[in-house]
């Protein structure tokens, strides 16, 4: 009995603590979609205002325009189902994967060293 009541605790701890980071992760998904959207404004209003030639102004727009691409997906999208869409592409591409993973942990380090 008290097995069972000991496990029925963990279960529920657990699912508190799921919850819990599901939560903190979609307020994380929102606060990114909303920094990609101001940078790709910024991006936009920096190379305009500096009077650049109108290549550099076709770039910057192509790249704003990813990150608003970016932006959209996360708002889009719930957390469990950016981790389905990123199980598939990591199914397919491998390597790929591992060299993306490394690259966002690095920024995610350089990130939480900052604060």
């Amino acid at each position: 009995m008290a097995t069972q009541n000991g496990a029925e605790k963990i279960e529920v701890d657990t699912n508190e603590i799921r919850r819990e980071a599901l939560e903190k992760a979609d307020e994380i998904r929102m606060e990114a979609a909303k920094k990609l959207n101001t940078a790709a404004e910024t991006i936009r209003k920096e190379v305009r205002d500096n009077e650049t030639d109108t290549e550099a102004i076709a770039r910057a727009d192509e790249i704003a325009t990813h990150l608003e691409k970016t932006a959209t997906y996360l708002s889009n999208n719930t957390v469990e189902q950016m981790g389905e869409d990123a199980t598939e592409v990591v199914v397919k591409n491998p390597w790929q994967s591992v060299l993306v993973a490394l690259i966002i942990g690095f920024f995610i380090g350089m990130m939480f060293r900052r604060k």
